[in-house]
């Protein structure tokens, strides 16, 4: 007889459990799930041009330079159409399924929004901004009661006094508020990445039956998979996040990953021993990349908030990719994070083992393309011309579907929206 080789039987495992766990998702799942996600996904087209036109007329746009890569203004208030369509969405729910307890974190979205949109107008210092973060932060510590109360083993920590959880609370959500923002540098990447992890948290959530948190989580979801639509597609609608959106998007990953670890304990679900990992993996487009860039401009003598093109999805927009090209290749790497975390999940590894295969993992898919890319445009410069122009001729078929996508999004709706600013 023929038997097949330990490695194909274990993947063979690996995919059935898969595949399970996405038909027991899809059969366990309520009507107001789906309305939750269906909600903000309708209401996305009707608010959203209309915020464009308002935008272009009041001139609050975000115009070419030297670092920036869109070559015309491109209209800076996503955040604006993100907090308008949840609340709606929000409120809608409210009447199916009680989430009032919801309505003070969304008070503290709408306060970090009026930030944003300050420093999408007027700039504010970082400084001023990283006080204003942390300040908010506190105030969900002390009164929302979110936060990070345990390590749940890493390294050796469990529990953590009082003053300490409080200290990497703070710093945690810091990190999270900012990494949102460094990666909204191209069309669709903060809001694909943020659109999956409202997905994921989503499902974590209801598997947990945290019923209130994940209908946040996928009203989220549904939001800006709508707003990704408008903003990579669209000639006549496209909008930027902003500030205003990014700070929107951090506060509600911060809200969904640092609740007290405690909640996550559930000895039917082989994950829950892996929560802080299954974050890393999840978070690890936008957490390493902020992490490498912050090193590098540290190491150049340089402000850490002080922009340049270090990003990873610069790199590859300069070696030929499309923005959505760059964007899905990032959000490809994301998930080739997340499936060596859910690899070692099935696979009963212990947690430090887990933290060291994650963390590795999302070295090499997250800065490996960037330090590769960099090593064959400083020493191999025509290897490096060579792939440009071998990207450049593969985006044509993409840019195709593009265009599609961009009639079809735009509609034949009068031309009203694409005068020139002058």
């Amino acid at each position: 007889m023929f038997y097949p080789p330990p490695y194909i039987s274990n993947l063979s495992i690996l995919s059935s459990h898969f595949l399970l766990d996405i038909m027991q998702f899809m059969v366990n799942i309520d009507l107001v799930y789906i309305l939750s996600v269906l909600i903000p996904v309708i209401i996305m087209p009707i608010v959203l041009p209309m915020v464009v036109l308002m935008a272009r007329r009041k001139r609050m746009t975000d115009n070419p330079n030297a670092r920036k890569i869109q070559d015309r203004p491109v209209a800076v208030m996503g955040g604006t159409v993100i907090m308008l369509v949840m609340c709606v969405a929000c409120i809608v729910i409210n009447v199916l399924y009680n989430i009032s307890g919801l309505f003070p974190a969304l008070c503290v979205m709408v306060i970090l929004y009026i930030f944003g949109m300050l420093d999408d107008n007027i700039g504010l210092s970082w400084q001023f901004k990283l006080g204003i973060q942390a300040f908010i932060l506190l105030l969900l510590y002390f009164g929302g009661n979110y936060g990070i109360d345990s390590l749940v083993n890493l390294l050796g920590f469990g529990a953590m006094p009082r003053w300490l959880s409080c200290i990497v609370t703070v710093f945690v959500g810091m990190i999270l508020l900012n990494a949102v923002n460094f990666a909204d540098g191209i069309d669709g990447l903060a809001s694909g990445l943020g659109a999956m992890t409202g997905l994921v948290m989503g499902y974590w959530n209801m598997e947990h039956e945290f019923v209130v948190s994940a209908l946040i989580s996928f009203t989220v979801f549904g939001a800006l998979l709508s707003f990704f639509v408008f903003n990579v597609f669209s000639k006549r609608y496209k909008m930027y996040m902003g500030d205003s959106g990014s700070l929107v998007l951090g506060m509600f990953i911060f809200m969904s990953v640092c609740p007290d670890t405690y909640y996550f304990f559930d000895e039917t679900l082989l994950t829950d021993n892996y929560f802080i990992s299954f974050n890393i993996a999840l978070l690890s487009a936008f957490v390493f990349d902020m992490v490498r860039v912050v090193f590098m401009r540290v190491l150049n003598g340089k402000s850490p908030f002080e922009p340049d093109r270090t990003h990873l999805h610069h790199a590859f927009v300069d070696v030929g990719m499309s923005h959505l090209q760059a964007t899905l290749r990032i959000l490809m790497q994301n998930i080739l994070v997340i499936a060596v975390w859910y690899v070692t999940a099935i696979m009963g590894l212990n947690s430090f083992l887990q933290y060291v295969l994650v963390l590795l993992a999302g070295v090499v898919f997250i800065w490996g393309p960037y330090f590769y890319l960099a090593y064959l445009r400083t020493k191999h410069t025509k290897r490096y011309i060579y792939k440009k122009k071998r990207i450049e001729h593969r985006r044509t078929k993409l840019d195709r579907f593009s265009n599609v996508m961009a009639r079809i999004v735009d509609g034949k709706r009068k031309n009203q929206m694409t005068h020139t600013i002058k």
